[in-house]
């Protein structure tokens, strides 16, 4: 009996310790969370900054909605499973859709409202308002979508928005982010994140069990801040221009697969246009649906490529100015000096043969650009195979192939090949055939022409011939041209501190490279003079065409021109993939787009003909 007595005298301490300690020692703590309960913080969005052109002319706005969310802390339990089933059914989705994505939500941010539609529609914003009562923790909050006035145009460049993956939470909670924002996730959206973005802001409210404001209402409020407008280097009129032309080109080759497009200024790297087709809605993966999100991702035409930067290509005959380039500076060719050029060469026992067999007889570098003879580059080729110091592998990368060029697309830039012996040692199979595990003469031979394993990107390639236009200074392709206030007031300057450097080639030599290119676009058997012969004097191009070989056994489309040739303000790099030849489809794409820029009349440009 004494033991019974002695255990209840325990048990009765043990209880009024621990309603001491729940009261005295916990209360606080306690009382903290039935405050939380009470009062809630309601995160409201800022709108990201616009996106202009160099005009002004917009791009990219901000639209407010009201975006139907979740509140997890109000869903709790069967009730709260009822209610994400009711909704789910109400739309039209599967049983648990809405209960998945707040469960797949809370795991970045338990804490946080879970999107579940975006831009509510009025129906939609009636059902839920008529509905309070039986759908407690849903609400309509006030939040931002992206609008693009002009369509698809310029997608790839712009990029697209999308909330915060949920792997790369931690990251942007580390950067200040609260978790559920939108944020850039491709393109200049991603690029300038920083400048972009707007900073969120904050209310403290009283609600009552049902989420609803009561009491004392708003008890604190900071407002949010809205993103800066970033204006870009793009000519909205080029860039239509371009788009448009490439377009009509792809349709007329009929077996193109796509196409892409680069204009900058080769004085200062500003890009005043750039184009990729296919291309896409930039808003599909913040508003689109599953089904149209899933078709963009495995299209088989790959539309989320830009291929003005990570697209590679053969540059085929556009290489040669790189080879005549080399071949000067490398002492390989003396100017004035003429070279056989006969329809095909017969080098260590291998017959190269030139476009058609054409024969030229003995022409200087400008002549061989002006008609594009294969075989007088075939002879520069091989003697740079046989000097030592790689003259073509040095001066395609002072150039800037081969390398990323560092325009401020970051994520989506190819570096492209150009190839050397250490690259054939890294591809070759030694068991199968070891041969090709060294640097032949044939390498060199091709890679005169752009061809073997030569790569390039149209961004490459504006570059190299804006190099050879400015005379000789490679510029840093530039999409970012400032940060602008709301009277358009210059708050950062974006494009003059972007790197130019040198060349290194005399001009002398430049000189020889300038008058080929001249001559090819305009000269009596230039590749190109049927497409730019017949412009106004102040408007000459110069440029060159290239058909580059490829394993679909189509060729692809190639030009690379500047304008006004003594002078040039715009250069462009267009590629046609399985376009045919260079002056059939890519060479009246870029005029149409240097009409755009420089002010003729397209008209003024040709149709083409049947040359490389």
């Amino acid at each position: 009996m004494a033991s019974f007595a002695g255990l209840a005298i325990v048990l009765l301490v043990v209880l009024v310790v621990r309603l001491w300690f729940l009261q005295v020692i916990g209360g606080a703590g306690y009382q903290e969370r039935a405050e939380a309960n009470r009062l809630r913080t309601v995160i409201t969005e800022a709108p990201r900054g616009a996106i202009t052109d160099r005009n002004g002319k917009a791009l990219v706005t901000s639209k407010e909605v009201l975006n139907l969310v979740a509140q997890p802390q109000d869903l709790v339990g069967d009730a709260g499973a009822r209610t994400l089933t009711r909704l789910s059914a109400a739309l039209g989705h599967p049983a648990g859709f809405f209960a998945a994505k707040v469960a797949r939500a809370q795991k970045a941010s338990p804490f946080e409202a879970v999107v579940l539609q975006e831009d509510a529609s009025p129906q939609l914003q009636a059902y839920v308002e008529e509905r309070r009562a039986q759908l407690p923790g849903i609400e309509l909050q006030a939040a931002y979508k992206r609008e693009y006035p002009n369509g698809t145009m310029a997608a790839h460049l712009l990029g697209y928005t999308g909330p915060i993956p949920v792997e790369s939470a931690r990251k942007y909670r580390d950067q200040g982010y609260l978790g559920n924002e939108t944020v850039g996730r491709a393109g200049i959206e991603s690029e300038y994140e920083g400048y972009l973005r707007g900073i969120a802001g904050r209310q403290q409210v009283e609600v009552d069990a049902r989420g609803d404001i009561v009491g004392r209402g708003v008890i604190s409020q900071t407002s949010p801040r809205p993103g800066q407008t970033l204006r870009l280097s793009i000519d909205l009129s080029v860039q239509k221009a371009l788009e448009r032309a490439l377009a009509l080109e792809v349709a007329a080759a009929g077996t193109s697969t796509g196409a892409a497009g680069v204009a900058i200024d080769p004085k200062t790297g500003a890009v005043l246009a750039m184009a990729s087709l296919p291309t896409f809605k930039p808003d599909v993966f913040e508003s689109g649906t599953p089904r149209e999100i899933q078709r963009v991702l495995t299209s088989p035409g790959r539309p989320l490529l830009d291929r003005a930067i990570g697209g590679e290509y053969p540059a085929a005959s556009t290489f040669k100015a790189i080879t005549a380039s080399a071949a000067l500076a490398s002492g390989l060719y003396t100017a004035g000096e003429q070279i056989e050029a006969p329809g095909s060469l017969l080098l260590y026992k291998t017959r190269f043969r030139g476009f058609n067999n054409e024969a030229y007889g003995p022409i200087a570098l400008p002549q061989a650009l002006e008609v594009s003879s294969d075989t007088f580059f075939y002879t520069l080729g091989d003697r740079s195979y046989r000097v030592p110091g790689w003259p073509l592998q040095e001066w395609s990368h002072r150039f800037g192939l081969g390398q990323a060029t560092g325009i401020d697309l970051t994520e989506g830039e190819s570096a492209g090949l150009i190839p050397d012996l250490a690259y054939k040692r890294q591809t070759c199979d030694r068991k199968v055939d070891p041969i090709n595990c060294s640097w032949r003469p044939g390498d060199s031979i091709n890679m005169s022409i752009g061809q073997g394993n030569v790569l390039v990107t149209p961004v490459q390639m504006a570059v190299a011939y804006g190099a050879i236009g400015n005379g000789g200074k490679v510029v840093t392709p530039t999409l970012g041209n400032a940060v602008v206030d709301a009277d358009g007031r210059v708050l950062r300057d974006l494009l003059s501190a972007r790197a130019i450097r040198d060349l290194g080639l005399p001009a002398k030599n430049l000189d020889q490279v300038k008058q080929g290119l001249k001559l090819a676009a305009n000269g009596n058997s230039g590749t190109s003079t049927p497409v730019f012969g017949g412009l106004p004097p102040a408007f000459k191009v110069a440029g060159k065409t290239g058909t580059a070989e490829n394993p679909s056994k189509i060729d692809h489309a190639w030009f690379v021109g500047y304008a006004p040739a003594d002078d040039p303000t715009i250069v462009v790099a267009v590629v046609v993939e399985r376009g045919g030849q260079g002056a059939n489809s890519a060479a009246p794409a870029v005029c149409v787009t240097m009409a755009a820029s420089l002010g003729f009349a397209e008209s003024r440009c040709g149709s083409g003909a049947k040359v490389n």
